[in-house]
């Protein structure tokens, strides 16, 4: 069972860490840093292969690679036949987190103003795959509730809420905002959970790709130490599959970056580049 990272006794290791990793962090910048927990990424990773695959590096550069950010399902649970009513109870009474991760996603498909609260409200049910379930059900409607639920856990302002969490708010959204409600995805870039920037990172260069470059690059200029390199090297990939680094770009990049795996993402996106403009 997957439960929120919280600072209760039993998470004190991870807690410990995340803490250990930003005092290391200040002491070696004297500024913050992002944090990142091993094992919520392995969530985030077996749910969101496209954010898995921004991590690695390839031997073959592809200049366009399509992510895929929809949530797949905790579990594939069909939609149940039972009446809203009984989903409803189901939901917010039932002893399983099975059970309720299913309500859930079984209300995706009934409306109504009690069931958007109700699944508002399952965002921070105790387990995560129930909390994911209610941000992939909160999908299929279109209350402004349900955006502002979804926006909630995104910005996460009591820091309640795990990381995996927070990501299935980003794929949701993603589905929900337009073009001028983007900010709140922008702003996550510099999330301190550097699995959030990872995700925003994704979600740009799929969605708003005329916003990405000036979105993005400045985690790649950026000196100060703030970001992780494992969020440096999904961007760097993230920009270069969707077409965005091109020679000039890399080459300006080159001369001052010295993670080795990021190097070898600009020096592909710039020979890659070079060979299109010859013609070859």
């Amino acid at each position: 069972m997957l439960r929120r990272a919280d600072p209760s006794p039993r998470f004190f290791p991870q807690r410990l860490s995340e803490l250990l990793t930003r005092w290391l962090a200040h002491t070696r910048w004297q500024g913050e840093a992002q944090r990142f927990g091993g094992a919520a990424w392995q969530k985030i990773a077996a749910r969101w292969p496209a954010l898995a695959d921004l991590i690695r590096e390839r031997k073959t550069a592809r200049a366009r690679h399509r992510r895929e950010l929809r949530r797949q399902a905790v579990h594939d649970v069909p939609p149940q036949p039972e009446a809203t009513d009984a989903l409803l109870v189901q939901l917010m009474a039932s002893s399983s987190w099975q059970a309720r991760a299913g309500a859930a996603l079984s209300l995706a498909h009934h409306s109504g103003e009690v069931v958007v609260q109700a699944l508002v409200r399952a965002l921070r049910d105790s387990s995560v795959e129930v909390a994911v379930a209610a941000a992939d059900a909160l999908v299929q409607h279109p209350e402004e509730a349900a955006t502002q639920g979804l926006l909630c856990v995104l910005q996460n302002p009591d820091g309640y809420f795990s990381p995996v969490t927070r990501v299935a708010a980003i794929s949701a959204l993603a589905q929900r905002l337009d073009a001028a409600q983007f900010d709140p995805v922008f702003a996550a870039v510099r999330d301190i959970d550097a699995e959030v920037s990872i995700a925003a990172a994704a979600v740009i260069t799929e969605r708003m790709p005329s916003s990405a470059s000036a979105q993005l690059l400045h985690v790649l200029r950026d000196t100060s130490g703030y970001y992780l390199p494992i969020v440096r090297l999904a961007v760097a990939n993230a920009l270069e599959r969707a077409g965005l680094l091109h020679a000039g770009v890399a080459d300006e990049l080159l001369a001052s970056e010295r993670d080795a795996s990021v190097r070898r993402v600009l020096e592909r996106a710039s020979h890659l580049t070079g060979e299109v403009l010859l013609g070859k």
